[in-house]
């Protein structure tokens, strides 16, 4: 079930719980009080149960708001059903009981009605008038000031339409916001550009060279087209659309741009923009990035998953910027949208966190590798349409500018140099794990000459812990992926989802074995479970409920990696190392 509708649920199951609970209460007064007056039981038992019936009517309210809430229905149809209802309910209430008995009201297909009237009748006209325009009221604040929510977690946070107009535009027009790198095929030659901004561009771009030119815009980031006199070496046309799922509440334009051409193991600045109407340019500021090397210098990575917006996460972020790391890999559930599309937000924060925190003490913005997480889309076995932002916002292959940005594949494949690459693969969260083997056996295969192999995904083949509806996903990954893993000798595979920390023996099948994979993570950066036990499983070396990065060091010229467990404290509380043969 999505993460939607889960919450609706929950919280009608609360509402309904509620409501019975207050209507059983009312049947057991209705008995008592008549038992008290020596009046009949019977007669108690229908006074009571007239009274929740009232109480399930007007209730029934609050079910509708939720509707609207959740975006069910429109706030405007919710705002006119809860005022019926509350003042049907209402005028129920003010007939003098028990009516239940009065003759007039039997027999006839218009008795409710008329009892109403009655009940108006009884109240006075004047009253009744007061009465209903305090319900038009109370029920337009509710339907209008809630509609459409969000249901952020990590931390938990809900903002409704309202709100959000209140904090004002997220990507504030006549700016360009959300600028972030990813890594596609070959980090030692090409890189993606990815930035959003509220105006339509007329056309966008990437500037980038060998040299800074932060000087040359004299710290203002717009200008007009004429003025503008490319400073940078290079430029590169950008492909845009319109983000169409949450227009309704802010405009939203998605750039990115492919720069390839690139020299290994170089500095470039870069800066990004976009022309709109009226002839006005609006930039990015200048930031820089390294390219991977190719000749068999060491180079560091960050990996970690489970990330969202906690303070925890934070510490851990600005701890993986100060190891001056190439590039950064996020295991999955990234900004905790869980398939909301009213979480566009939710996305933007974590865009600006990004931009903030992951810059290193040299001053380098750090590209990023991500694989899509069950939070991404709202559930496991989801639908691509369910997933609102992942697929749009994060390209990982060059060259995709005729697919339809939702359809973007969700497995890739990364060189670092010549001797490492990474396999990024989707854990049932929109593809069956059994349906990327081939993909996943054909890329190892034709890469089996390079020493370092890396494994990056949400779910844990061998996981530190046991949560029963997500057994059948690990034992699908273990079942189907394990042995190609075995096959071509994976180096690490950084596993997710737990909230956890856990490293493993060096497995092939299962077993302990001097040239098998280690499986390390288990997702933690920044989300911490609190209710999940830890197990004691004998294939784990080492696991525990701990936040945490991972800094991996690879030299290839030597054949050795090294790993570094960080806590937020950014202190190594584990590590391991291996010399490949």
């Amino acid at each position: 079930m999505q993460y939607p509708n889960l919450f609706y649920l929950i919280t009608l199951g609360v509402i309904l719980g509620i409501i019975i609970l207050i209507s059983f209460g009312l049947i057991i007064y209705g008995i008592v009080s008549y038992a008290r007056k020596g009046l009949p039981k019977r007669d108690g038992f229908r006074y009571g149960a007239w009274l929740a019936f009232d109480v399930f009517w007007i209730g029934s309210g609050f079910f509708v708001w939720m509707a609207s809430a959740f975006k069910k229905v429109h706030w405007a149809l919710a705002w006119v059903l809860i005022t019926i209802i509350w003042e049907t309910g209402f005028l129920h209430i003010t007939r003098r009981s028990p009516e239940y008995k009065n003759d007039k009201f039997k027999n006839r297909l218009d008795n409710y009605f008329r009892s109403l009237l009655h009940g108006a009748k009884r109240f006075g006209s004047r009253n009744s008038v007061l009465v209903l325009v305090s319900f038009i009221i109370i029920s337009f604040i509710i339907s209008f000031f809630t509609y459409n929510v969000c249901v952020g977690i990590h931390p938990f946070r809900v903002s409704s339409r309202y709100s959000r107009r209140i904090q004002g535009s997220s990507c504030t027009p006549g700016q360009v916001c959300n600028f972030i790198l990813t890594v596609p095929e070959d980090l030692s030659n090409s890189i993606i550009a990815n930035w959003h901004s509220q105006d339509e561009p007329i056309q966008s771009f990437a500037l980038f060279g060998t040299t800074s030119h932060k000087n040359y815009f004299n710290g203002s980031l717009s200008m007009q087209a004429d003025q503008f006199n490319n400073p940078y070496s290079s430029e590169s046309n950008a492909t845009f659309f319109k983000m169409t799922n949450f227009e309704d509440e802010e405009n939203r334009w998605v750039s990115w741009a492919d720069i390839t051409g690139l020299a290994p193991s170089t500095v470039y600045y870069i800066v990004v923009a976009v022309e709109t109407k009226g002839n006005k340019m609006i930039f990015y500021p200048e930031r820089k990035f390294r390219t991977a090397p190719n000749d068999g210098t060491p180079y560091t990575f960050i990996t970690g998953g489970d990330m969202g917006m906690t303070t925890s996460g934070e510490d851990l972020s600005i701890n993986a910027a100060l190891a001056e790391p190439l590039f950064v890999m996020l295991g999955g559930d990234v900004a905790y949208d869980s398939g909301f599309v009213s979480c566009y937000r939710c996305w933007d924060e974590w865009f600006k966190r990004w931009d903030d925190t992951f810059i290193t003490p040299l001053g380098f913005t750090l590209p990023i590798i991500t694989t899509i997480g069950n939070h991404e889309a709202g559930s496991w076995n989801s639908k691509r349409n369910d997933v609102q932002f992942y697929n749009r916002y994060l390209p990982f292959q060059l060259g995709l500018q005729n697919i339809d940005p939702q359809d973007r594949l969700l497995q890739h494949y990364h060189y670092i140099g010549n001797n490492t690459i990474i396999v990024v693969m989707d854990s049932s969260v929109v593809d069956k794990i059994e349906d990327q083997v081939e993909w996943l056996d054909t890329v190892l295969s034709q890469n089996n000459q390079r020493l370092f192999k890396f494994g990056l995904y949400h779910i844990a083949l061998y996981p530190c812990t046991r949560i029963g509806m997500d057994v059948d996903i690990t034992d699908q990954a273990a079942k189907s992926w394990g042995p190609v893993f075995d096959k071509y000798h994976l180096t690490v595979g950084y596993e997710n989802h737990y909230h956890l920390y856990k490293r493993s023996k060096q497995l092939v099948d299962g077993v302990e074995n001097i040239n098998g994979t280690l499986y390390i993570g288990d997702g933690a950066f920044g989300v911490l479970a609190s209710y999940l036990k830890v197990k004691d499983y004998d294939y784990l070396v080492k696991s525990g409920r701990i936040e945490h990065i991972i800094k991996t060091k690879v030299e290839p010229n030597n054949n050795q990696i090294y790993l570094e467990t960080i806590n937020t404290h950014n202190e190594v509380f584990d590590s391991w190392n291996r010399t490949l043969l």
